[in-house]
């Protein structure tokens, strides 16, 4: 039996943030809040703009911002102690891929505390959450849309990337507001349009892949190969294309692959050729060659 499994509400527009979170006072009655973001997005401003936002309304808030650029088992543990002592109802993910895998994890663990994340990796049949706290995960940057995916990645005590997995990891809400992309650079726009579009056409290509989540990555395939130029150059309206661009793939992919995706997987020629043929090309190749001009 297939299944669509993506956060239970997704907000994607310029500049919602504000109204997403006054959801967490006025909808669910939420009194405390954990920020987990990276050292650069906190010293940035960008974690406080999220604070005041959550405490004008009333909320306590916390943060934790010590994780490297992929976090470790270690830096996700050692924020236990704190989760602990704060008790927050809800855990507000800000960022990009690395703070939102961080935010997951530490989720897991405070949900879970006897759990180990490697337990975890293997077993993700014992991941439970949403019991003691619910998650927001709030996208500043693009590219594997992990606010709206079921995956983290992390890095284990001898350095080794190792994945969390499981559906228990999706929100209860999901923000991908294009204002924060303003800040970007030219090569973080590129990065990030690249990896949406190689996650999308592996992920098109998968046999797994149902009608549901083709059309999703269709869209999300298409956006990059249109507006990835004009993001690189600033221009807000291609930067907001692409931002929802991985918000797709990531709600897409993530009921595509059973183990996290690398982009290099071998692609299914014919279903290749299907997607050509869909974005308008007139061959594979053709496909191809566009995607490259990109590069």
């Amino acid at each position: 039996m297939n299944t669509l499994n993506i956060p239970k509400k997704i907000y994607f527009k310029n500049g919602c943030t504000p109204v997403a979170l006054r959801e967490l006072t006025e909808i669910y009655h939420l009194k405390r809040a954990l920020l987990v973001s990276d050292p650069h997005l906190y010293h940035s401003g960008t974690v406080a703009f999220v604070g005041d936002l959550l405490r004008k309304h009333g909320m306590r808030t916390a943060e934790y911002f010590t994780i490297s650029t992929v976090p470790t088992f270690a830096e996700i543990e050692n924020a236990l102690p704190k989760m602990l002592e704060f008790e927050p109802d809800v855990i507000v993910g800000i960022g990009g891929g690395a703070a939102i895998s961080a935010a997951k994890a530490m989720w897991i663990i405070y949900e879970n505390p006897q759990l180990k994340l490697a337990q975890a990796v293997k077993k993700p049949e014992l991941i439970h959450t949403n019991v003691k706290a619910k998650a927001i995960w709030v996208a500043t940057s693009f590219g594997s849309g992990a606010q709206n995916s079921p995956f983290a990645v992390l890095k284990d005590e001898e350095g080794r990337k190792q994945v969390l997995n499981s559906m228990e990891l999706l929100p209860e809400m999901s923000v991908t507001d294009a204002m924060f992309t303003r800040t970007l650079s030219a090569e973080q726009v590129k990065a990030g349009g690249l990896e949406t579009l190689n996650l999308a056409i592996s992920a098109f290509c998968d046999p797994k892949c149902n009608e549901y989540t083709q059309g999703m990555l269709r869209e999300a395939i298409l956006a990059v190969l249109k507006e990835l130029k004009f993001g690189e150059t600033g221009c807000p309206a291609a930067r907001e294309k692409l931002h929802n661009a991985a918000a797709l793939a990531g709600s897409a992919y993530g009921n595509v692959f059973s183990a996290w995706p690398t982009g290099k997987e071998k692609k299914d020629s014919k279903r290749l050729a299907v997607l050509a043929k869909e974005l308008g090309f007139a061959s594979t190749k053709q496909l191809q060659s566009a995607c490259e001009k990109l590069q």
